[in-house]
């Protein structure tokens, strides 16, 4: 609990997953609404490409809680080194 009311564990990772499933689930309504229309080519665009969309963007809000990571890391070792002495 201390960790997510200090902000020193980030849960935002876990919400980008979950948007990931719900977009999945947008995607697949809105490719069954056009095939319930008759609009076959349109259902099998939006099938592909919006569920690469989904993934493309939940991507890059993962990659940047990975780079958030990686540089609280490398401030640690930082901060590890200069108290060493070294």
């Amino acid at each position: 609990m201390r960790g997510l009311l200090g902000f020193d564990r980030m849960v935002t990772p876990a919400i980008v997953r979950v948007l990931y499933l719900l977009g999945l689930l947008g995607v697949i309504a809105l490719a069954g609404a056009a095939l319930y229309q008759g609009q076959y080519l349109p259902a099998f665009v939006a099938l592909i490409f919006g569920t690469v969309a989904v993934r493309i963007f939940s991507e890059l809000f993962i990659v940047l809680f990975r780079i958030y990571d990686s540089l609280v890391s490398i401030n640690q070792q930082m901060k590890d080194r200069n108290s060493s002495g070294l």
